[in-house]
Order: C-alpha cells, then sequence, then structure tokens
C-alpha cells in the first residue's frame, strides 16, 4: 500500500509540473512580464490543476484495485485510525521482579502461573514479567516514573514505597477471604498494616543457615547428630576441627551484616529492640556479647574467607571447609556437587533458646492505576500469588520458604532439609527491622563495627557502644 502512495504522489506531481510549464509558455507570448498574472489567469490555471489531480487520482485507484479509503495520505490514515479504532478489550499487566524469578526453574513455575491465571481471568490478556535486579527496583520504583502494575521488591523498602508511590490498599483482599488471610505468619500480617491499609502480599523470606560438610565433621571425630544445639557447642566443634588440621569455617566478620547480624539475632531474647525519641532502645550491655562471640568464632576461621565469596562455596563443596554460611539460594550449588552435607539453625546462645536467624522478607506490591478495572485485575493477581497453592509450588519447587506459616507446616513441604529447618527458623527468628514501619535498617551498622572487633582495634564493650551510636545516627538521618 505504501508503494501504491508514493506512485500516486509521483504521477500528481508530474501532472502539475507538466501544467505550470505550459502556462508559463502561453504566458510568454502576451505583453505581460512572465512574473506578473491576473486574478482570472491564476484561477483558470487552479481550476485546470484540481482537475488534473482529481482524473488523475480516479486513474489510479481504478489500475491498482484500490478504494477512495485506502489512498490517503499516510498521516491521514494514522489520524483515521487513531480516532476509529476500538479500545484494545482486557489489560496488559507489567511485573516488576527479580531477576532469578525469570530463569531456571523459578521461571518455568512463574510462566505456568501467568498461563494458569490468564485462562481464569479473560479480562487480562497478558502479564509481562520484567527482571530487575535490588538496586534498579528501588531507583526504577522510587523515580515515579513508567511503573509497572505490580512489583516484587524487599519488605525493607516498603515505608519507602507507601511514601513515594501509590501503592494499592489490599485491605479488600485479606478482608473478603478469612482463609487466606489467616494462613500467612501474624508478624507478616501486622508488618504490611499501616494506617488501616494492608500495602503487599507476604511472598518470601529467607533466614541465615550453616551448612555443614558431614565428611569434616566425621574426619574430626564429631558427631553431627544432635546438630547446633547452643553457641558454646559451635565454638567447641570449630576448636575440635582447628586440632584436626581442619578449617572450620570463613570469617564471621567480614562481608556486611549478614554474618554479624546472624549471631545477634541468635540474641534475640536478650535484646529490647525498638525506638524511642529517635534514638534506639536497645543498650550496649546488650550486645556485648554478640561481639565477644564474633571474636571467638573468627579465632577458628579462615579469615580469607567471607560467606558469599565463590572461593568460599568451593572450598566447601571440596571437602576443605566445614561449616558455611548461606541462605536457601546457596544450597542449589551445593546440591550438583555431591559433597555431603545437611543445613542447621544459626545457634541460639542456650540450649532450647531461640533459634537463630536474622529474617529476610520479600513482598509483592500492587500500583494504583486509577482504573478501578484495571487495579481489581492486579488485585486478582496479587492475591492469585498469595494463595496457599502457588506458595507451597514455590516453596517444593524453588525451596524458597515463603511466608504463609500453612504452607510451611504443611508435612508434604517439610521432606527437603531447607524447608524443614527455615520453618524452624521463621518460628524464632528475628526481622531485620520493622518492616513497613521504619525505613530504618538498624542491623546493617553491625557491618561496620564487626571488622574492627574482631582485628582487635575495638574491645567488645567499644564495639557495642559504637554500634548503638551508629544505630542512633541512621535514625537521625532517616529522622525517624
Amino acid at each position: 500500500m505504501t508503494q501504491n502512495f508514493v506512485l500516486l504522489e509521483n504521477l500528481i506531481n508530474r501532472v502539475i509540473r507538466k501544467e505550470r510549464r505550459q502556462f508559463e509558455l502561453n504566458k510568454s507570448h502576451t505583453e505581460l512580464p512572465k512574473d506578473t498574472m491576473t486574478y482570472k489567469e491564476k484561477k483558470e490555471m487552479t481550476t485546470k490543476i484540481k482537475q488534473l489531480v482529481l482524473a488523475t487520482i480516479l486513474i489510479v485507484v481504478l489500475l491498482l484495485g484500490c478504494t477512495p479509503s485506502k489512498v490517503e495520505t499516510e498521516s491521514q490514515s494514522t489520524t483515521q485510525a487513531q480516532s476509529t479504532s476500538q479500545p484494545t478489550k482486557g489489560f496488559d499487566l507489567v511485573f516488576w521482579v527479580y531477576s532469578d524469578f525469570t530463569t531456571h526453574t523459578s521461571g518455568e513455575v512463574m510462566n505456568k502461573w501467568i498461563s494458569d491465571f490468564l485462562a481464569k481471568n479473560p479480562d487480562v490478556n497478558s502479564i509481562t514479567l520484567v527482571p530487575k535486579n535490588d538496586s534498579e527496583l528501588l531507583t526504577g520504583v522510587m523515580a515515579g516514573v513508567g511503573l509497572p502494575d505490580a512489583f516484587s521488591a524487599s519488605a525493607r523498602d516498603g515505608k519507602k514505597y507507601l511514601e513515594a508511590v501509590k501503592l494499592l490498599n489490599l485491605k479488600p483482599i485479606f478482608e473478603a477471604d478469612s482463609k487466606f488471610a489467616e494462613g500467612f505468619y501474624d508478624n507478616a500480617l501486622d508488618a504490611i498494616t499501616v494506617d488501616d491499609g494492608m500495602w503487599a502480599i507476604p511472598f518470601i523470606s529467607y533466614i541465615p543457615v550453616i551448612f555443614r560438610n558431614l565428611t569434616l565433621l566425621e574426619k574430626a571425630g564429631i558427631d553431627s547428630t544432635n546438630g547446633l544445639p547452643s553457641m558454646d557447642i559451635f565454638i567447641e566443634q570449630l576448636r575440635t576441627l582447628k586440632e584436626a588440621g581442619i578449617y572450620g569455617t570463613h570469617s564471621w566478620s567480614a562481608g556486611g551484616f549478614f554474618a554479624p547480624g546472624a549471631i545477634l539475632a541468635a540474641d534475640a531474647d536478650n535484646l529490647t529492640v525498638g525506638v524511642l525519641d529517635g534514638k534506639t532502645t536497645i543498650k550496649p550491655e546488650q550486645v556485648v556479647r554478640t561481639f565477644e562471640y564474633i571474636v571467638k568464632i573468627d579465632s577458628y576461621a579462615n579469615k580469607n574467607m567471607t560467606w558469599s565469596d565463590d572461593a568460599t562455596l568451593e572450598a566447601f563443596k571440596t571437602d576443605q571447609l566445614a561449616f558455611l554460611l548461606g541462605g536457601p539460594w546457596t544450597e542449589p550449588g551445593i546440591q550438583q556437587s555431591g559433597v555431603n552435607y545437611d543445613i542447621v539453625l544459626v545457634p541460639p546462645f542456650e540450649e532450647g533458646g531461640r533459634n537463630g536467624g536474622l529474617q529476610g522478607w520479600d513482598f509483592i506490591y500492587g500500583v494504583d492505576s486509577g482504573d478501578p478495572a484495571r487495579n481489581d485485575a492486579i488485585m486478582r493477581w496479587l492475591k492469585y500469588l498469595g494463595e496457599y497453592e502457588q506458595q507451597k509450588e514455590w516453596t517444593i519447587k524453588i525451596g524458597r520458604p515463603t511466608l504463609r506459616e500453612d504452607v510451611m507446616d504443611d508435612p508434604s513441604v517439610l521432606q527437603t532439609m531447607m524447608a524443614k529447618v527455615s520453618s524452624q527458623g521463621l518460628k524464632g527468628g528475628m526481622m531485620q527491622m520493622q518492616f513497613f514501619k521504619s525505613k530504618v535498617f538498624w542491623v546493617s551498622a553491625i557491618g561496620e563495627v564487626a571488622p574492627m572487633v574482631s582485628s582487635g582495634e575495638l574491645t567488645p564493650e567499644e564495639g557495642a557502644q559504637k554500634f548503638i551510636e551508629l544505630i542512633n545516627a541512621l535514625y537521625a538521618e532517616a529522622g525517624e
């Protein structure tokens, strides 16, 4: 069709040029200057050109087999298409997700869910997954431009999102289906409830766990059947491994908050977590023991290794490291290696005490589109993701614990080591911060202090005081 338009345009231009040349030729035989044209002449020429153009259009239409509506200019066709086209039926939803949600088994599960949801919801045409990492999710949402219909992101930034973006209030979902709501952990529901609204679907969680190389424990003469019932037993086993010439573990002070934070959370019953008048309610003396045990563990560790290094993982898989701190994401690589291992919780300080674990959470948020019908479709998709069957499938197939207690207590889910240990930890672990109530990730401050205590630059008492000062500085910066 575009070629037809070009042909028509060229033909019309040739007719017009020919007529102008003929007019100028006729005019040269008169007594008027060449650049002088009477009103009558102008009118005659214009009328004749119009007649020729119309005749040419008719000829081209007949030759090309086009209807008159098909020989409009491109801009006219575009305008007409925009003004007469019918609106697309249904919604095309965009869902920003963590990058690993779109690959391997996670991607297969997500795509299956999308297909199932679309089949049951004819008003939704498509759901497009857009992979993003943590920082991209945060900066993209906070920019407030080109927002998706929904996004998965850390619970740590929940308050930031609530203040910066018009999130969908999902309270009607929970109120309309009590069975749906009752399946979640109580503290997860408490976290998402702010100002008479419920602003996210609790989705996945993680706690730090210890992978144990059973081959090395057996070689050192350690009975692994009792797990790690206390921090002191953990230290004793590290001592035994060192005496056997085996590296017990990696540094627990380096590599950020994750490792020292896991020790801190093991002492959760001793901490008065909170904020009052812009300052933490935790006292320095309550965290001295945490720093003392960071020093003890590091005295038996290979300090050149951190928990997140690839080299550390390889050392564990090749029987060169006995204890490796990690999370659910660590296990696939360990499974594939064929190493003989099991999984235990970070131990509490006293036997029978709270199970250690610093819980990290991820939520799924909806963005208010301003269109009630579209919002309803978004909310149905979010509810689908939070339902028992989907979260159960996620835990079984992906190995990641979710925030539905009914799923994490399901005997069919607890068949794997990771699910069983995570279920235990989710009942006794400590949240990383006050999700949705605060913007201050206060635990992160320990990552700055722990290396200084481990190296001897600060005593445990000095480290505890420094830690509290840094927490208070975070609250002051946030204005909380």
